[in-house]
């Protein structure tokens, strides 16, 4: 930091609060009580010195007095005082300094703001996000995941140069080198473009079924590494080049990115489990290697339910964060209740406790063989707010702005003491990704949902609301229709008041993409049971038949009881409308065509109609085409009497007979956490479809079979559930074999 030049007017100043890379300068002139002399005498200059340091290094500050005889107390914000004119700090953070000047029972006071951080990496760590600003700064690249496009966006007006037609659903992207990459989920791809000049795709066609998601650049250049969500992997790829390099098996449903220039790579797992949520370390010794795997366990948090915090596990990981030092790990994320009910806890789910976003931190050692940790202070809960999809750290590591998707907002926070640090609202719909312009002064959020990039100027962050300074449109030619478009913004919205109360609660809150999020929730105060999420991608709505493991709804509308029971919003219908006949009852008078919005929510569900490609499919290869096929015939065989429930294209014969009577089974499943139906005993359970088995585990109504073979064996008392007690290891695994396949394809 330097070393001040001594003089006998020169002695130290103090320094206040500073907000991230900038620094807010205060200065206080306080006379002393019953001063008989004139305040004028002693003469106090301004504070010169700098406003970042770093732990370890001396801080140095100069400060001009007159007299050259005034005292001095000047104490450094850490709890330590002295009459020097540096001092050097062992933590990171936001001090506040104060230096008392005092002569002739006068005394004056210069305040003045210190970050202190560890000092940055030389190389940045890096994230996979769905936008990315050029190492220039002047284009802004942008993934529109259902427009099945990518977007370049000049960096300063936000115009839309252009937007390329490319994969099916494009999930997130990297920039290294000449070239931008960026993963297509449903065609199993990574695409790499020429960023400059954007030209012929470089293509690398990944195994079927691997439904890739995070993409990250090396931090040393010359590789990209991609998660493969559905195989549960990691495989490295050469920058400008086709075809994969390395790959790892991790842990399943591995989404997001974060690399430190040391080789190691952080993986976060999209979906939790009972035990909590999972993030797996790989070593990268070298550019495209990938080494040795461990895995960190994020287990529920209990005792904390009250209107400002709520038990359970961190919920849909998409993305993992690394601050400048490479000390920390940040990931943004749901907390999504699975511990609380009247059944197992005594206690009803109630709106404020179901879900809220949160962010963990972990604290990352520097030693490669030290797994990292969760700081001791816990997780940080957001209140009032749903869903954190996003987060990126200024350029020193003082703040991290964080993206709340449903709640359309984005929240400051002092990256170590997690106070707020200031927030920004009406950012766009659904943001789920952010960027900083190079001198920090700019924030992009990307909001994928209103097909925008809005900008706004942070450099007087904490002075009021950061202006917005530009918007751009991501997307030229809409794919989706103006009633499905609709209906996905409403999915997302928890921030509309109809929607759920106090911006806690949307559709996306259980089902992100359309998804699962595979927890085993306590319904019990809904009249229902344990009831294990299911899946909305792949149903189209309705086209499976009834809704819910106890087929109490028949139409996406009637949602309108779940949003305005459970998530206490006040409901798309008007009340009217609502209490008019039998519109007011699950299973009553039909709601379609009763409300805009309510028709369009049920458009975007009904539009979800493709499970995917199964992992575990391998067309060609004789011995599994085998294997399957043997499968196949015993799941048709009279004697194992798979399909006499599980029947049709659907694989289920869910629905209604007249007069809207449900089809149930009780398969021998029900216990006495299944709860009710409709305010009755509970008799039976409705036929799920098969299809998609491979990404749903847990299975049955309550969660309690881990695996297919546990379906088949362990949870199936008295073949109650299929004759499966008679099958031979070799049929078992033969039947498991066609079931965990039924996919998009044929059977």
């Amino acid at each position: 930091m330097g070393t001040p030049t001594l003089t006998p007017r020169r002695l130290i100043a103090s320094v206040c609060v500073a907000l991230a890379s900038w620094a807010v300068a205060c200065s206080d002139s306080t006379p002393a009580a019953n001063s008989e002399q004139d305040a004028s005498s002693l003469e106090v200059g301004e504070l010169t010195g700098p406003q970042v340091a770093y732990v370890g290094q001396a801080a140095c500050f100069s400060l001009e007095v007159t007299p050259s005889d005034a005292s001095i107390s000047t104490f450094w914000g850490d709890g330590t005082s002295d009459q020097l004119l540096c001092h050097t700090y062992t933590a990171p953070g936001h001090y506040l300094l104060s230096a008392e000047v005092s002569s002739a029972g006068q005394k004056q006071v210069r305040s003045r703001g210190l970050l202190v951080v560890t000092q940055p990496l030389a190389l940045a760590p890096t994230h996979s996000s769905t936008i990315a600003l050029d190492p220039e700064g002047s284009g802004l690249w942008v993934v529109n995941p259902d427009n099945d496009s990518v977007s370049l966006l000049d960096a300063g007006s936000l115009e839309l140069i252009r937007e390329f037609p490319v994969c099916d659903h494009p999930r997130t992207l990297a920039i290294s080198g000449a070239f931008v990459a960026f993963t297509c989920q449903d065609s199993d791809e990574v695409w790499q473009l020429e960023r400059l000049v954007p030209s012929d795709a470089k293509r690398t066609q990944l195994a079927p079924g691997s439904a890739p998601y995070g993409i990250v650049g090396d931090p040393r250049g010359r590789f990209f590494y991609v998660t493969t969500q559905s195989l549960g992997g990691v495989a490295s790829i050469g920058v400008g080049a086709a075809g994969v390099t390395h790959s790892v098996q991790t842990l399943p449903d591995a989404r997001g990115l974060g690399m430190l220039p040391d080789g190691r790579l952080f993986v976060t797992h999209w979906r939790s489990a009972a035990e909590g949520a999972r993030v797996s370390l790989i070593s990268a010794p070298a550019p495209g290697e990938l080494g040795e795997v461990q895995s960190l366990l994020l287990p529920p948090e209990l005792g904390l339910n009250s209107d400002t915090n709520n038990d359970g596990v961190p919920s849909f990981n998409n993305q993992i964060v690394l601050n400048p030092s490479g000390t920390q790990a940040w990931l943004p994320s749901l907390k999504a209740n699975n511990q609380t009910g009247l059944f197992r806890s005594g206690k009803d789910l109630s709106f404020e406790l179901t879900a809220r976003a949160i962010v963990s931190v972990l604290e990352v050692p520097g030693s490669l063989d030290q797994l990292p940790r969760e700081r001791a202070a816990g997780r940080y809960a957001f209140d009032d707010l749903d869903f954190a999809s996003a987060a990126i750290f200024t350029r020193d590591g003082g703040l991290a702005f964080v993206a709340i998707q449903g709640s359309e907002r984005v929240i400051a926070l002092d990256a170590f003491t997690l106070d707020n640090a200031g927030s920004i609202r009406d950012v766009g719909k659904a943001p789920q990704g952010l960027a900083l312009s190079p001198d920090g002064t700019r924030l992009f959020v990307h909001g994928f949902m209103s097909r925008s990039v809005r900008a706004y100027d942070i450099s007087a962050l904490g002075q009021g609301d950061p202006p917005l300074v530009a918007e751009g449109a991501t997307v030229a030619s809409e794919a989706l229709t103006p009633e499905v478009l609709l209906g996905k913004q409403i999915f997302y919205a928890a921030v509309d008041r109809r929607m759920s109360k106090s911006s806690y609660l949307s559709c996306a809150s259980c089902h992100l993409d359309g998804e699962g999020d595979n927890l085993v929730w306590d319904f019990t105060g809904r009249g229902e049971g344990l009831r294990n999420t299911i899946p909305l991608r792949g149903r189209a709505g309705v086209g499976s038949g009834a809704l819910h493991w106890s087929a109490n709804f028949d139409e996406i509308q009637d949602f309108e009881h779940d949003i305005r029971g459970p998530q206490q919003g006040t409901g798309f219908l008007a009340d009217s409308l609502f209490h008019s006949g039998s519109v007011d009852t699950p299973l009553g008078d039909p709601k379609a065509g009763l409300s805009v919005e309510l028709d369009a929510l049920a458009a975007y569900v009904n539009s979800l109609s493709g499970w995917g490609s199964s992992p575990y499919r391998k067309t060609g290869d004789p011995a599994w085409e085998a294997t399957r096929a043997r499968g196949k015939q015993i799941f048709e065989s009279a004697a194992a009497g798979c399909g006499s429930c599980h029947s049709g294209s659907t694989f289920s014969d869910s629905g209604f007979d007249p007069p809207k009577l449900p089809r149930l089974h009780d398969v021998g499943t029900l216990s006495a956490g299944s709860g009710s139906r409709l305010g009755s005993q509970l008799t039976g359970l409705d036929t799920p479809t098969l299809r998609g088995l491979w990404k749903s585990a847990p299975y049955l109504h309550d969660g309690s079979a881990a695996t297919l073979r546990d379906v088949l064996i362990t949870r199936n008392p008295n073949d109650r559930h299929g004759v499966t007690s008679t099958l031979s290891e070799q049929e078992l695994d033969d039947l498991e074999a066609f079931l965990l396949t039924l996919d998009d394809f044929e059977p």
